[in-house]
């Protein structure tokens, strides 16, 4: 049993992962700006400290006594908080903090695509942030997941965002492949990647085990809510620059210009099996999962 601190704990995938740990039966400690937030960890015993993953005193007090950080703090969007004070910056944060505590190892979970490439603000952002990381020293493993999906949030709110009346809007060809991996498997290879030390130091890619492209994934969301809608697909060039006016103007805009982007863009882990290479177990496919999932329910 290890005692872990977990950052990012009330996100997408920190939901995920924050009862992954507590089934392990491991220790958890989290930190979080809203305690209620977390109040679903507290009642299976997990020990909830007030604070904020970018306050590197905050981190450093939080990770006293614990042996590993797992932290799955990022921002997918320039705002309202910053590319750089969140994907940059958080990471030398996690890292400084870990090397102050004493903390044994960081698990650093980026994305696949990370790199340094002035046209994708957000992958530049990640491969940032893992440079950051190392430049600490702290001893850990950076996981790249391919698109992770869930019952809700993440790419769903996007699919919702883009139904225009009997329209669906597809950016692009909708031909690009992804990797897609389920929540639930995604979180069990971030926990188990705390008792494996053959992957420190290492960056590992992981994703699901069918490779597929935007337009199949967006057609298991309109299947499985019933919806019949003419999809339209709409080239980068189109798109763009309602994209950007709509940046400008809204807090939550239902595209950014980098996710247009993005969206023709491959992200594919290192094989199909790399789940099954790294961990011994062949995670879920998200097609066969997808249908009873996505359903609406009342």
């Amino acid at each position: 049993m290890a005692r872990i601190l977990l950052l990012g704990s009330t996100g997408f995938l920190g939901r995920g992962v924050g009862h992954k740990i507590l089934d392990a039966g491991h220790q958890m400690r989290v930190l979080v700006r809203d305690p209620l937030k977390a109040a679903a960890f507290k009642v299976r015993g997990a020990q909830v400290v007030v604070g904020d993953a970018l306050n590197q005193q905050a981190v450093t007090q939080a990770a006293q006594g614990v042996e590993h950080i797992i932290s799955l703090v990022a921002v997918r969007r320039n705002r309202p908080q910053s590319y750089l004070a969140v994907n940059v910056d958080g990471p030398r944060i996690l890292g400084q903090a870990a090397q102050a505590a004493g903390v044994r190892s960081v698990v650093f979970v980026s994305a696949i695509g990370a790199k340094l490439d002035p046209h994708f603000k957000y992958f530049t952002s990640r491969w940032m942030g893992e440079q950051e990381l190392a430049k600490t020293g702290v001893t850990g493993t950076i996981l790249r997941f391919s698109l992770i999906i869930g019952e809700d949030g993440g790419i769903v709110k996007d699919f919702e965002k883009t139904l225009f009346g009997p329209f669906a809007i597809i950016p692009g060809s909708g031909q690009s492949q992804i990797q897609p991996i389920l929540r639930d498997d995604a979180a069990r290879c971030i926990v188990e990647a705390v008792a494996k030390p053959e992957l420190l130091g290492k960056i590992i890619e992981l994703g699901g085990p069918e490779v597929v492209t935007y337009e199949t994934i967006f057609d298991w969301f309109l299947q499985a809510r019933r919806l019949k809608k003419t999809k339209l697909k709409l080239p980068a060039a189109v798109l763009t620059p309602g994209a950007i006016a709509l940046e400008a103007v809204m807090k939550d805009p239902p595209v950014t210009p980098d996710e247009i982007k993005m969206a023709e863009t491959p992200n594919l882990a290192a094989g199909i099996d790399s789940v099954s290479s790294q961990f011994g177990w062949r995670p879920s496919a998200p097609g066969a999962w997808a249908p009873s999932h996505w359903s609406k329910r009342a």
